[in-house]
């Protein structure tokens, strides 16, 4: 029993140190070049009082529950496809290999970043890269969205606005608009634990207010897109510690995603199902289509992942108990993870590419 409190007291001690004051971040706390950075997606009802802040607060997220993996990985503007488009201080972030809108399919997703010292110190959002029909498509923000601006620390309040506009080109059946402002407020300061560890953190909150318009076609239509996200910032891990996002609608705040920066998990081994009552597929394994069979009507949302947990695909299926395709030609020979979620169920099933 006395070693056991010893040592309690000793964890208690070594996070008070390490919380005595605030830690103060610049860019070089951010990622750059090269930086490949695993997280964990935790299930929303693990997450508990994410609101919770104060100066030198303690956040205790340990009981985190696994839902899925991926990967964070930054290249040099000039190892992407836009390598032309872009500069060659602007680091690439794939978000996709393809995303599926009903009959369009873009491919080659990426956001692009910058550290920029002027006018404002900061990392800012540049642009998207996109490919459309094998046509490479740049994006850029006209007025730059700071995600953050430096030296940041405790009690750092922003509020700075950004421009953003998709070409207007044959080469893309869409224009996609945004223009608003962020605000971003350093609200806290202290230690958190996370299934990953501990640490010396910043906790911010940084809302996005944009008015958002898509013209397709003969169509268009605007709408508000206000954007929250509850962020846990360290010295050594370049992307949040921890972050809580969703959506705001006036006051209120709906969580839709909560990832942790971790180490590599194996979704395939601990979370594959076996409930086949949704959706069924083959063949199994498969080389050039894999067919998903849906037991019952509804909205999927369906993605395919490497064993890492990376997402490789990703689209909104609309079920009329059919069998609908997703083509796998491309991929390489391994064993991949197929990710359906229908509403608040969420299922992993295992397949193989030969």
């Amino acid at each position: 029993m006395r070693k056991i409190y010893i040592q309690a007291l000793a964890l208690f001690f070594a996070g008070l140190s390490m919380a005595q004051a605030p830690i103060t971040l610049t860019a070089a706390n951010f990622p750059g070049s090269n930086d490949t950075l695993r997280y964990t997606n935790a299930q929303l009802s693990s997450v508990g009082n994410y609101t919770q802040t104060g100066a030198n607060f303690t956040w205790n997220f340990s009981s985190l529950v696994y839902a899925s993996q991926g990967v964070r990985e930054y290249k040099l503007a000039i190892q992407t496809p836009y390598a032309f488009f872009f500069s060659p201080t602007d680091y690439g972030e794939k978000i996709a290999d393809n995303l599926s809108a009903g009959p369009l399919t873009i491919n080659d997703y990426y956001n692009f970043y910058k550290k920029q010292t002027t006018p404002i110190n900061a990392f800012v959002a540049d642009g998207i890269g996109m490919t459309f029909s094998s046509i490479p498509v740049p994006s850029y923000f006209s007025d730059k969205d700071e995600l953050y601006t430096f030296p940041l620390t405790y009690a750092d309040y922003d509020s700075t606005t950004f421009k953003f506009s998709t070409p207007t080109t044959t080469a893309l059946p869409f224009t996609y608009k945004k223009q608003g402002y962020r605000v971003t407020k350093v609200d806290g300061w202290g230690t958190i634990t996370t299934p990953y560890g501990t640490q010396a953190c910043l906790r911010l909150v940084t809302t996005q207010y944009s008015k958002d318009s898509i013209k397709y076609s003969a169509f268009s239509f605007g709408f508000n897109n206000y954007q929250r996200s509850y962020q846990w910032l360290t010295a050594t891990e370049k992307i949040p510690y921890f972050e809580v996002s969703g959506t705001l609608n006036g006051t209120n705040f709906t969580p839709n995603q909560a990832r942790y920066r971790d180490t590599y998990q194996n979704p395939a081994g601990i979370h594959e199902n076996t409930d086949l009552s949704a959706i069924d597929f083959y063949p199994n394994p498969g080389t050039d289509k894999l067919w998903l069979n849906f037991t019952r009507k509804g909205e999927f949302f369906v993605e395919v992942l490497d064993i890492s947990g990376k997402v490789l695909k990703a689209g909104n299926i609309n079920s009329d108990n059919m069998a609908q395709s997703i083509d796998i030609a491309e991929l390489r020979p391994a064993i991949y993870i197929i990710k359906v979620k229908e509403k608040e169920q969420v299922y992993f099933y295992k397949f193989i590419k030969e």
